[in-house]
C-alpha cells in the first residue's frame, strides 16, 4: 500500500511540474486596450532608457514580492505585489500607462486582468524580470 502511495505521489508531482513548466502559458508582450503605444518598450533597451529617464505618463510597476523587488528591481519601478494589488491598486492613477513585470508572467497577467476589471486601460505585461540585463536598483525597505 505505501509502495503505491509514493508511485502515485511521485507521477503526480512529475505531472505537476511538466504541466506548470509546459504548458503554463506566457503572457509575455501582452497589451491592454490601451497600450499600444507602450509596445516598443518590450525592447529591453528602450526598457532601459525608459528607467533612466521616468516618463511621469508611464509607470513601471514591479508586482513581485516585496523582499525580491529590495534584491533588485529595475530603475524607478514601484513595488505593488500581486498578491496585495487588491489593497493598494487605488494608489495607481488610472490615467497612467503601466508597464509590469514580475518573476512568472501569469502573475503579472493575473495583476493585468484585476485592473483591467477596475477600469485600466493602458497597460503592458513585460515579461519577467530575468530579461532585464542593466544594472538595478537595491534597496533595504520601501514603503507602499
Amino acid at each position: 500500500m505505501d509502495l503505491i502511495l509514493l508511485i502515485i505521489s511521485i507521477v503526480a508531482v512529475a505531472f505537476g511540474v511538466y504541466w506548470y513548466f509546459i504548458h503554463v502559458p506566457n503572457y509575455y508582450g501582452y497589451i491592454s486596450s490601451g497600450g499600444e503605444h507602450l509596445k516598443t518598450f518590450l525592447q529591453v533597451d528602450k526598457m532601459l532608457e525608459l528607467s533612466q529617464d521616468q516618463s511621469d505618463d508611464i509607470w513601471i510597476l514591479d508586482v513581485r514580492e516585496e523582499e525580491y523587488f529590495l534584491m533588485g528591481h529595475i530603475p524607478n519601478a514601484r513595488n505593488f505585489p500581486h498578491h496585495e494589488i487588491e489593497k493598494h491598486y487605488h494608489q495607481i492613477p488610472k490615467d497612467k500607462a503601466l508597464i509590469l513585470y514580475c518573476d512568472l508572467t501569469i502573475k503579472t497577467q493575473n495583476v493585468i486582468i484585476f485592473l483591467e476589471e477596475k477600469g485600466y486601460t493602458k497597460m503592458l505585461n513585460w515579461g519577467k524580470y530575468k530579461r532585464w540585463k542593466y544594472e538595478e536598483t537595491v534597496e533595504e525597505s520601501i514603503s507602499i
